[in-house]
């Protein structure tokens, strides 16, 4: 009767560790899931929407051109529309790049590349449109007044 007692005692208290243990694994298999969906949909995210207007806004009046150089290749990757605003930004980008390729190519000695470079900051320039006024604080940054 004690034995029998016991191993009732007994299996009742592994029914109760494997019922907390399932429902750890239910636990762990459900967050496991959520982030695998999270997961895919971060990825879908950052490979399948072109930089919103605002952001790159934000980004060239915070003077952070290198990123806006990284959005403006990523758009045209994924064809991009240039209209508005976002041209005028990528403008900004177009500029920056060039003007960073124009200080390399001096510093090199190279005025052929340079030159060509100096030419490509000018066209970016008139694509700039308002925000223009970003080109003397790229100049500025870049150490070419």
């Amino acid at each position: 009767m004690v034995n029998l007692k016991s191993k009732l005692k007994q299996a009742q208290k592994q029914r109760g560790a494997l019922l907390v243990m399932n429902l750890v694994i239910i636990a762990l298999c459900l967050m496991l899931f959520w982030g695998t969906i999270h997961m895919f949909r971060q990825l879908n995210d950052a490979f399948s929407r072109p930089a919103k207007t605002n952001w790159m806004e934000n980004n060239v009046q915070s003077e952070n051109y290198a990123y806006l150089v990284v959005n403006y290749h990523e758009d045209m990757v994924y064809g991009g529309l240039l209209s508005g605003t976002k041209k005028e930004c990528y403008g900004v980008a177009r500029y920056f790049e060039a003007a960073s390729m124009y200080k390399a190519f001096l510093q090199t000695g190279d005025t052929e590349r340079a030159t060509r470079e100096k030419e490509k900051m000018d066209a970016a320039y008139e694509e700039m449109g308002d925000w223009n006024i970003a080109a003397d604080s790229i100049r500025e940054r870049l150490g070419l007044d």
